[in-house]
């Protein structure tokens, strides 16, 4: 296993909350990538792509183009990534998508820094791409994959739901991947057995 360091935040939920899809803002490059089946309801596809809306327009409003942010939104969990001018603007982006119905739970991963030039984003790109397939690879069971690939400055994220096992053979794969500085779950777990079928229905 490479140095990348796998970073655990995962989350327990009932298997009656599930949704994926992604939402980019402000001009972003980072578009989450789906690995596996896709479980979502139509309700709740439209839910996050709403509430990921919403958020990414009052963002856009207030920084125009001073910050370079990501939202992605994933059965109510919103990921902000990306690039601000300053703390306060940090902070106020957190200020911002909480105010938002819907949100479960947010993860402000954005950086003090210049927005990233189009080179960065274009690897991180790449780097979505090609940790996708070391999933699809060496993750397992296809069937219950159910995550969203974001690569932020190097960093690789993993939102969705799946179960416990399988996010962290998903993790590892996505680790070995070169260029890859840093994998973060954001997962939410399913059980093994047929309950998983609940997250199709």
């Amino acid at each position: 296993m490479k140095k990348s360091k796998i970073v655990i935040a995962a989350l327990l939920a009932s298997l009656s909350l599930s949704a994926c899809v992604p939402i980019v803002i402000a001009g972003a490059v980072a578009v989450g990538a789906m690995v596996g089946t896709d479980p979502r309801r139509a309700e709740t596809i439209k839910t996050d792509f709403d509430l990921g809306a919403r958020i990414s327009a009052k963002i856009l409003d207030a920084y125009k183009d001073r910050a370079h942010v990501n939202v992605n939104s994933y059965n109510g969990i919103v990921l902000l990534s990306g690039e601000v001018p300053d703390a306060a603007a940090q902070q106020k982006l957190t200020e911002l998508a909480r105010t938002e119905p819907g949100l479960r739970k947010l993860y402000n991963e954005t950086v003090v820094a210049l927005p990233s030039g189009s080179t960065d984003r274009l690897n991180d790109t790449q780097l979505t791409a090609r940790v996708k397939t070391s999933i699809l690879t060496n993750a397992g069971d296809s069937t219950a994959l159910h995550l969203m690939v974001v690569t932020e400055r190097k960093v690789v994220y993993l939102m969705g739901i799946s179960r416990a096992d399988i996010a962290d053979k998903a993790a590892r794969a996505a680790s070995m991947v070169d260029g890859v500085a840093q994998v973060v779950k954001l997962v939410e777990f399913a059980p093994v057995g047929p309950a998983d079928e609940a997250l199709r229905k």
